[in-house]
């Protein structure tokens, strides 16, 4: 470059780096112009109108080269430097599997699952593994890392999982198993719809008796699963963790079945839930032809344990808003039943049979407590404990003063309503203006 001066750099070299080319024109150079070409795309024109040196700074990933253009006493002279080759970016690495299945003592081709791109680099890169540091004969999971680099110094890291496995056989023999219960499960399901549908053929030309005491098969199997509800119950009611568990079930007994289920119960419920989360998991990683690990087995469980609380929380709220709702009704009832001059337990019973559901059975309940000899007071406050409502609480309470120093009750039960009224109206109102 003696015609026009000298650069302080020569090209060709690849770097990751940024390269800063130094231009010093000869003497007789009055002025000049350095252009910048990217991939054969100019990117800046620079013009000197001096004899200055010039530093030429290239920053960002690309094949660079820099034509001058010099003018003298005899004219421009013109130069085009050799490529400037800078690459900053990293190599990509492309997995066709994150995990890898493999048979103890298969050997593993680090190249089949692999492939690199590399923009500026283009093929030459290096590929590397840990491969020499995995045992294949040992069953388990180890990590294979991949680490790539090009000839520009960029490095790419990627992780592969092998799954390597020694008992196959039990696999093999576990699928068995279970395609072969799927089958008969199958051929049992057939055999049941081709009798109900032979049974509906010749059910015109039957007679039905007046009383069939006979259950169907719904009422069987509900009933057998309540029987091994109540065996799983009886097995774990003699540990004290399940009894402390128990206890914060109990809230739940009448809002299901009517308190045909006790706290044990619903703990012996969520374990039946968890282990069939816990089966169909492995008939799915059976199908799959895959072995479960420690938390493939944990995590199911688990999930099938706690999935019954959302059912229970759910099921307990409509419980509690629809008593809440009806328990206005019931106290209208009471209160005319006062002005008619019947007493409280003909009151309590006119409830029971008046209303349905929740709050019918809580008054049949009562009911029953007084037949049995409770005290008035004493039956409220049982129930007031079970609904847990403010509303409740506070009936209790007022009836509880009526019995120590006398009043009109019918005075107290109209307030009583107008107060339950009002509170209802308002939460009304402000679902309302909240919607």
């Amino acid at each position: 470059m003696n015609e026009v001066g000298t650069l302080s750099l020569n090209g060709c070299d690849i770097t990751n780096k940024d390269t800063i080319v130094t231009y010093v024109p000869n003497a007789f150079v009055t002025n000049y112009q350095y252009i910048i070409l990217k991939d054969d795309v100019e990117i800046n024109k620079v013009s000197v109108d001096d004899n200055s040196s010039s530093n030429i700074i290239l920053n960002q990933s690309g094949n660079y080269r820099i034509k001058i253009i010099a003018h003298s006493n005899t004219g421009y002279n013109t130069f085009i430097t050799d490529t400037y080759k800078i690459d900053k970016e990293k190599p990509i690495i492309k997995l066709k599997k994150d995990v890898v299945n493999l048979k103890t003592g298969t050997n593993y081709d680090i190249y089949s699952n692999i492939s690199v791109t590399d923009k500026y680099s283009n093929d030459d890169v290096t590929i590397q593994t840990n491969i020499d540091e995995i045992d294949l004969s040992k069953s388990g999971k180890q990590t294979l890392v991949y680490t790539v680099s090009d000839t520009a110094g960029n490095i790419s890291t990627k992780d592969v999982t092998l799954n390597i496995n020694s008992n196959n056989y039990l696999l093999s023999i576990s699928q068995i198993i279970i395609i072969g219960i799927l089958i008969c499960i199958l051929i049992f399901l057939l055999i049941l719809d081709k009798s109900v549908r032979l049974e509906k053929r010749f059910l015109k030309y039957t007679v039905s008796p007046l009383k069939d005491h006979t259950k169907s098969f719904f009422d069987r199997l509900s009933f057998k699963l309540d029987s091994i509800i109540y065996n799983i119950s009886n097995s774990i009611d003699r540990f004290e963790s399940i009894n402390k568990l128990s206890k914060r079930y109990n809230k739940y007994t009448n809002a299901f079945s009517n308190g045909k289920y006790s706290g044990v119960d619903f703990v012996s419920m969520k374990i039946i839930v968890g282990f069939l989360s816990l089966i169909f998991s492995i008939i799915i990683q059976t199908l799959r032809f895959k072995l479960l690990n420690i938390f493939e087995l944990v995590i199911p469980f688990v999930v099938g344990f706690y999935l019954l609380d959302i059912i229970y929380a759910y099921r307990y709220y409509k419980y509690r808003k629809r008593i809440e709702k009806d328990l206005l009704q019931a106290i209208i009832i009471m209160n005319n039943c006062f002005k008619s001059g019947r007493s409280i337990t003909q009151a309590v019973n006119l409830v029971s049979q008046q209303l349905e559901g929740a709050i019918a059975d809580e008054f049949k309940k009562m009911s029953l407590e007084i037949s049995f000899g409770l005290d008035i007071e004493e039956v409220f406050k049982r129930f007031a404990n079970r609904i847990k409502l403010e509303e409740a609480a506070y009936l209790t309470s007022s009836l509880s003063v009526l019995n120590k120093t006398g009043g009109n009750i019918i005075k107290v039960f109209t307030s009583i309503e107008k107060t339950l009224f009002s509170r209802q109206k308002l939460n009304l109102e402000l679902k309302s203006l909240t919607g």
